[in-house]
């Protein structure tokens, strides 16, 4: 079940805080050019014309907050020719309409601000070459960071015996949808019945083979909108959220069928108890596992192998 991610709303408030602080920028020098007593031409028209790309640019990324992520990443994995074909192109597109200004008129171009335009736009934009070299060594590590980070991600999400999702996780998501309001979503929590037998007949290594046997069959069973979480030991919390009483009651039996047909031997049959719970606008994280632990206790009180609602009755 998908989350937001906290770090693609940062990079999108960086770039648009990043672009919108240039747009001021060139605002402002539009303004002190076209107010000031000597007008010269480039000054006059380079200025509105950034300020009109970058508020072009600050727009788009406001109506597609997508392309924030595209941008990056193209920006940050350009690497050998393409860098440096990317970095000439720009300095064509910028550096040499100012230079071509600057030699069709010479009295400009041999005025200290003229002088300083071409040496910017000139000899002093080989520091390029030198630069890439620098933002390819800082891609390289960027992208050994986030393979490293994608690693611990998947250790705090996903739980290493089974390969569902961790218990963090599955609290993480519900909180997402007690945050939504909660009125139409639903918890499944099931325990294993007689695990511990299990354990204690066949061996642990059987009844590790046994956890992961039930939960993978619990997720083919489950849409990708919808989260399984071992939540400890032989108990796992499934969390819908979008679902009412009856189709919460139906997908739990589902579940519970699907677990008394797993075959792993040499346990003769796997069997769980299940309790349901409908979720209510009021819920905390607190209450809504309370409602549905007493619900899962209930059912395995009558013997296990059966669902039991959150309302007190038994599928």
């Amino acid at each position: 079940m998908p989350v937001q991610d906290p770090d693609d709303r940062y990079l999108r408030v960086a770039l648009m805080v990043m672009l919108s602080l240039a747009l001021l920028a060139g605002v402002c020098a539009t303004a002190i050019h076209w107010l000031s007593p000597v007008h010269h031409p480039m000054d006059r028209v380079l200025p509105p014309v950034v300020s009109a790309l970058l508020a072009g640019l600050l727009c788009a990324l406001w109506r597609r907050p997508a392309w924030v992520g595209v941008i990056t990443r193209i920006a940050l994995c350009l690497s050998g020719r393409r860098a440096y074909v990317s970095a000439a192109v720009g300095w064509l597109l910028v550096a040499s309409p100012v230079l071509a200004y600057l030699l069709t008129h010479p009295e400009e171009l041999w005025t200290p601000r003229g002088v300083d335009l071409a040496m910017a736009f000139g000899p002093a934009s080989l520091i390029l070459v030198v630069l890439l070299p620098v933002q390819r060594g800082l891609t390289g590590k960027i992208r050994r960071l986030a393979s490293e980070r994608d690693d611990i991600e998947v250790q705090l999400h996903r739980d290493p015996l089974t390969g569902v999702h961790s218990r963090l996780f599955g609290e993480r998501v519900l909180r997402d949808v007690l945050a939504q309001g909660g009125s139409t979503g639903g918890l499944v929590m099931l325990d294993l019945d007689r695990f511990k037998a299990i354990n204690d007949t066949y061996g642990h290594p059987a009844g590790d083979d046994v956890l992961r046997a039930v939960a993978a069959s619990c997720e083919r069973l489950l849409r990708s909108s919808e989260c399984i979480a071992r939540w400890g030991g032989e108990e796992f919390l499934v969390i819908l959220p979008d679902v009412d009483a009856a189709a919460l009651h139906g997908i739990a039996d589902r579940l519970r069928v699907a677990i008394a047909a797993v075959p792993v031997a040499p346990v003769a049959q796997v069997t769980a108890s299940l309790g349901t719970a409908v979720l209510h606008p009021t819920d905390t994280l607190d209450t809504a596992l309370q409602r549905v632990d007493r619900a899962l206790y209930r059912a395995k009180e009558l013997g296990g192998n059966c669902v039991c609602a959150g309302d007190g009755s038994k599928h």
